[in-house]
């Protein structure tokens, strides 16, 4: 282990006890914290969850609403790479975000802990302001064409006319909510943290859910639950995270679970801060 390393994981243990204690939530009711942006929480307590879930429902339709995706490293892909590894929290704060998620599965050049900063490469396909990062054959694409309206793709890979439609597009590895019903192959089991997204097209609407402990079946259930019509998993156990901005109004902002470790990609939203009345 080198000397950087080894600092480096007293460093993250640290971050890990001060987290734990800083991110200390409760429920809280369905609050707008900003314009077009729902956030809630609650907590699970059934077979299939435990703890809280933290979730954001997003008008896509509403004024100054933006989407955002982690955007190709010129410096990582002159490398052979794509992205650099990025705690959630930072990335709210760096790219001015209302909320922002954990989002594709990755590989990194980390070793055994994964610093960021570290070079490192999606296994989904991405789409950030109409550049592809590449396209692997088993992503199931979430996109969003130019006017922000939502569309889930069910088969695999995406093809190229979506790819060229789509402006901003985050893989998953499969749809488990389809026409507003679970697939009947989600268990309810193993527990987990889990990070989830859903979209409601007819009405422009994007769910977003973090699950501190959830089966993928219950974590699915409260997307729809929460009204989402299609939707899947992305990265979860460490990866698992989500933070609000800084301007969030009515809660407390930054990082609402987890966020200790650096991800390479996020999905998040750019929104109006609520005016004072």
């Amino acid at each position: 282990m080198t000397r950087r390393r080894f600092l480096s994981a007293i460093f993250v243990g640290a971050i890990l006890v001060g987290s734990w204690w800083w991110n200390q939530r409760q429920p809280v009711g369905p609050t707008e914290i900003y314009e077009g942006v729902t956030y809630g929480s609650e907590r699970l307590e059934t077979a299939g969850g435990a703890g809280l879930v933290h979730w954001v429902r997003v008008d896509l339709a509403a004024r100054g609403i933006e989407l955002y995706v982690t955007p190709l490293d010129p410096q990582a892909v002159a490398q052979g790479w794509q992205f650099r590894l990025k705690r959630t929290g930072k990335a709210v704060r760096e790219g001015k975000l209302a909320v922002a998620i954990n989002a594709t599965m990755f590989s990194s050049d980390s070793g055994w802990l994964p610093m960021a900063g570290d070079l490192a490469r999606a296994l989904e396909t991405t789409v950030a302001d109409h550049h592809v990062s590449h396209v692997w054959e088993h992503t199931y694409l979430l996109w969003f064409e130019d006017d922000r309206t939502p569309h889930l793709e069910t088969t695999k890979p995406p093809p190229e006319s979506v790819l060229s439609q789509a402006r901003w597009a985050i893989g998953g590895q499969g749809v488990g909510l389809a026409g507003g019903k679970v697939n009947e192959r989600m268990e309810y089991s193993p527990l987990d943290s889990r990070t989830a997204v859903g979209i409601d097209r007819d009405n422009k609407l994007l769910f977003l859910a973090v699950f501190e402990k959830s089966s993928p079946r219950t974590a699915l259930e409260k997307l729809a639950e929460l009204g989402a019509k299609e939707g899947m998993l992305l990265d979860g156990g460490d990866s698992t995270s989500m933070a609000l901005g800084g301007q969030a109004r009515g809660v407390r902002p930054g990082v609402l679970t987890a966020g200790w470790r650096p991800v390479a990609t996020h999905l998040g939203i750019r929104a109006r801060p609520l005016t004072a009345n």
